[in-house]
């Protein structure tokens, strides 16, 4: 166990590079995570693809049945309505964190969240509401509208995901975390206002607007953040964190291009490169999301940003196991950046075998406190 004090303090331990120490003043004395400074700080290590005692890994297990609070449940006349209703998604969110334990590096967090495509709707488009998640109808149907495209404060979707933002604030009482929104900008905001297929079609028919498009909406991600964070840093909450739970004392985020897999490299930094470099910049620290085998045409684009930090790659549904991907993750690690991977227990045994431990997030689950404690001491043994 690490104490609060040698917590304040990360170790780059590789010789041949020397020994770097770097002060963390932040003690989280909004969160009652157990040893929450030592994750923290951990954490902090892996951003810098080092490790303090063991490498970064998150657990989460389900409290035993007697120890759980009843799950409300509440009919709405609609999908919409119910994602709307703000007390009963925070309600049912703090139900879950509370029924769960939050081990190793994995914090409880709530994400006020709309679906993938807020950002779109914040710009004036609808969304349309499935069970789980939800999209958006595309609705810029020519050019002349291109000029009108920004971020409405007092759009009703905008006002939904700062009043969650807000409401989360007031009532975590330390038990949690909250988290900015899920943003899609650059291309992927592209395609859901053009349509994807129509976006296809204007990248080969009509270059200079889609150009003109992109220089409109570069703004938009950075409004939309700004919105949230501002709440969270008058509210005390320093450290940043979204649907993926990795987080540090400043602003951080997801960058990410789903579309980038039906274009090529050319295209790709022709066209979108820029929004993602200068999200990139902006950031204190950022883990890029990249989605499917068939996006791996533009890893070593990635690779060659100096400030990333890490990439996220996610093999996806149909292509698992990940481990049976990891001559992408031994790519990642050579060029430098960290490794955040979610994966089975069954699935860890892979990745210490073929990686190094420095700069590696293991994030997965288990059934018990018995099996995540089992899952924590055998990472800590890699890291020995």
């Amino acid at each position: 166990m690490i104490s609060s004090t040698l917590a304040n303090y990360l170790y780059h331990t590789r010789p041949e590079q020397g020994v770097t120490i770097v002060t963390i003043d932040n003690q989280l004395p909004y969160i009652t995570k157990p040893e929450s400074d030592a994750a923290l700080a951990r954490m902090e290590a892996w951003w810098h693809c080092a490790i303090l005692d063991r490498p970064v890994v998150q657990v989460t297990a389900p409290k035993p049945p007697g120890q759980r609070k009843t799950v409300t449940h509440k009919s709405h006349d609609t999908l919409r309505d119910r994602y709307m209703d703000v007390e009963y998604t925070l309600e049912r969110a703090q139900c879950w964190i509370d029924n769960t334990y939050w081990l190793g590096e994995q914090f409880p967090i709530f994400w006020p969240n709309l679906g993938p495509e807020i950002l779109t709707a914040t710009l004036g488009a609808e969304l349309e509401f499935g069970e789980t998640t939800s999209w958006s109808i595309p609705c810029l149907h020519d050019w002349n509208g291109v000029s009108k495209l920004h971020v409405d404060p007092e759009n009703v979707y905008t006002r939904t995901i700062l009043e969650m933002t807000q409401r989360a604030l007031e009532q975590s009482g330390g038990r949690y975390l909250t988290g900015i929104t899920d943003i899609h900008p650059g291309a992927d905001l592209a395609a859901s206002l053009r349509d994807p297929q129509q976006l296809c079609l204007d990248l080969a028919l009509e270059p200079d607007q889609v150009h003109r498009l992109m220089d409109q909406l570069r703004p938009t991600f950075f409004e939309l953040y700004e919105l949230q964070h501002s709440l969270m840093r008058n509210a005390g909450q320093t450290l940043t964190v979204s649907w993926l739970p990795v987080l540090t004392d400043g602003k951080c985020y997801i960058p990410s291009c789903d579309f980038a897999c039906t274009i090529s490299s050319k295209m790709f930094k022709e066209f979108f490169l820029q929004e993602i470099l200068d999200e990139i910049n902006w950031l204190d620290r950022s883990i890029f999301h990249l989605d499917g085998p068939q996006a791996l045409h533009h890893l070593d684009t990635l690779l060659d940003i100096p400030k990333l930090n890490a990439i996220q790659f996610v093999c996806g549904a149909g292509h698992e196991p990940s481990s049976g991907w990891m001559q992408v993750f031994q790519r990642i690690q050579r060029a430098g950046k960290g490794i955040h991977v979610t994966i089975a227990p069954s699935d860890i045994d892979p990745f210490i075998e073929a990686l190094k431990p420095e700069g590696v997030m293991l994030h997965t689950w288990s059934g018990s406190l018995e099996e995540a404690d089992a899952i924590i001491e055998k990472v800590t043994r890699w890291g020995k």
